[in-house]
């Protein structure tokens, strides 16, 4: 697989982030794009399986700053009906590093997977266990405040954000909030990445051990309007990431862990389609009551093949249902992901291969191979 990408891709350029015109002083604007590409084969014992290839994410970055301090960015993501989404607009005021303000569709206080998104990953799949509420790709609807300090070691979020369930008939019909926030620390280097955006590798940019810890709090978050609970969920999670040798002379070892409760007042909560809206996306239904862990490893290889290098990973997660209320005892969901990656131009351009088997509780096993490729300009 490596040496036929290594020749096929010999004569492309490297891999920008995006594309930015200066239209004043202090005013700019910019624009990217994002693809996602796999094909994926599934499990021939089940019989409706089969295989399938697919673009499984079609985004369009626009961000623009008006002065210093005001900026926007509007992202768009295409969904499987051919329909386009708002998957971020943001308002970001940004007077102080330690203190910004931000209004609109966002990513809320959550997990490193998260915040991660699905491009900034080390595996190809979203994981199984990070399970927060979203309107639409993790995103909700509300404000945030975040800011860096001690020298960007630290760094925090807060806000108040549409509810779980704003449907008739839904648990939320009383417009209740959601609250969610997130602390982190960086111990070493301070992670390269925007705001309090995060990434699960960053491939020997730095020298990385961050633990954050996560919360998010709703009155009357899940269930139905005759039959509901409050939704309490928090997490940790860690990162360690470390060049081995001078200037990464041996390679670049990663591991990753995250811990996760997700609390429902023993009630169960509707199904993603409650109220006939769409599965896909509205912020209804879904929450499921358990603990989870994830952890993953991957080793970046120093040494190049053909344009890139390659990065060996493996992880695992597993996602406890809540005693009794699933069925008898403890159901359990279990997945366990190892394959490699084909780096090219770091999370601009890369290629996966990954063989995943998912055991699901009380069902069979199932496994895929799976390969997938991401481009961002």
């Amino acid at each position: 697989m490596v040496a036929i990408m290594g020749a096929g891709l010999c004569a492309m350029p490297e891999a920008e982030a995006s594309v930015t015109v200066n239209l004043g002083p202090e005013q700019s604007f910019t624009m990217g794009v994002g693809v996602r590409g796999q094909y994926m084969t599934a499990d021939p014992s089940t019989p409706d399986d089969g295989s399938a290839a697919a673009a499984s994410d079609l985004r369009i970055y626009m961000g623009g700053q008006i002065i210093k301090t005001v900026k926007a960015t509007l992202n768009l993501e295409r969904i499987r009906d051919g329909n386009w989404n708002v998957l971020d607009g943001i308002l970001q005021i940004e007077p102080l590093k330690g203190l910004n303000l931000w209004l609109g569709r966002m990513l809320p206080g959550s997990d490193r997977s998260n915040l991660d998104g699905p491009y900034f990953l080390s595996t190809y799949a979203f994981p199984i266990v990070a399970q927060y509420p979203g309107m639409w790709s993790g995103r909700n609807d509300g404000a945030t405040l975040w800011g860096k300090l001690a020298h960007d070691r630290f760094r925090y979020m807060a806000g108040i954000y549409k509810g779980h369930n704003w449907v008739d008939g839904g648990s939320g019909t009383g417009h209740n909030p959601l609250f969610a926030g997130r602390l982190e620390y960086n111990f070493l280097d301070p992670e390269p990445s925007p705001a309090y955006y995060t990434a699960s590798t960053y491939y020997g940019k730095a020298d990385i051990l961050a633990i954050g810890l996560a919360g998010q709090y709703q009155v009357n978050g899940v269930g139905t309007a005759s039959l509901k609970g409050d939704y309490k969920a928090w997490n940790i999670d860690g990162l360690f990431e470390k060049r081995i040798g001078k200037k990464a002379r041996w390679g670049v070892y990663t591991l990753e862990a995250a811990y996760y409760q997700y609390h429902t007042d023993g009630v169960k909560d509707v199904a993603p389609g409650f109220g006939n809206r769409n599965p896909d996306y509205g912020n209804i239904g879904g929450i499921n009551s358990g603990t989870a862990f994830l952890v993953s490893t991957a080793y970046l290889i120093p040494w190049r093949v053909g344009w890139g290098r390659i990065q060996p990973l493996l992880r695992y997660q597993q996602f406890r249902y809540a005693h009794d209320l699933y069925g008898p005892g403890n159901p359990k969901t279990r997945q366990l992901d190892a394959g490699a990656n084909y780096v090219l131009d770091g999370h601009n351009l890369r290629f996966t291969l990954d063989y995943a088997r998912y055991t699901p509780a009380g069902a069979a096993q199932s496994n895929a191979f799976l390969l997938g490729m991401q481009l961002q300009y």
